[in-house]
């Protein structure tokens, strides 16, 4: 038997033991650096386009109603998500929340300012049909002198 002393049981143990422990805290390090913050940034800026589509009147609307409510959905998801600490898909969640409550915000301005063309375009005809001219139509009478 050619026993060398690098090459007893002893020697190896402690070789063994240091790889076994480095490669512990190198999963460690990687596990805790590679999760992201909880995304409270993210979960505010969806909060506050939630609360502005319902301010300008999301709720009045099928459509901008049903974005609303996703944008709802997906903000509870995003929390449990973040309870969860799974703060890369909540991430996403909640960018897909405020995309959803800004959908609905356009959504319920662009009914919102239709809605105000048809009240202008009612009054236009009225005042036509009363016999009021629109000011860019109003011009002497003919044969009358300016």
């Amino acid at each position: 038997m050619n026993r060398s002393p690098n090459h007893t049981p002893a020697n190896r143990r402690p070789a063994s033991l240091v790889t076994v422990l480095a490669g512990l805290l190198g999963l460690a390090a990687v596990g805790c650096g590679g999760s992201l913050p909880p995304p409270n940034d993210q979960l505010a800026a969806s909060q506050a386009a939630i609360r502005a589509a319902e301010e300008v009147g999301a709720k009045s609307d099928p459509q901008a109603m049903l974005h609303l409510k996703l944008a709802r959905e997906q903000m509870e998801k995003a929390k449990a998500l973040m309870e969860a600490e799974d703060n890369e898909a909540a991430q996403r969640v909640l960018q897909r929340a405020e995309a959803d409550a800004e959908l609905a915000l356009a959504i319920a301005k662009q009914r919102a300012t239709e809605a105000e063309a048809e009240e202008a375009m009612a009054q236009v005809e009225k005042l036509e049909q009363a016999g009021v001219a629109a000011p860019d139509e109003e011009e002497a009478p003919e044969g009358e002198a300016q």
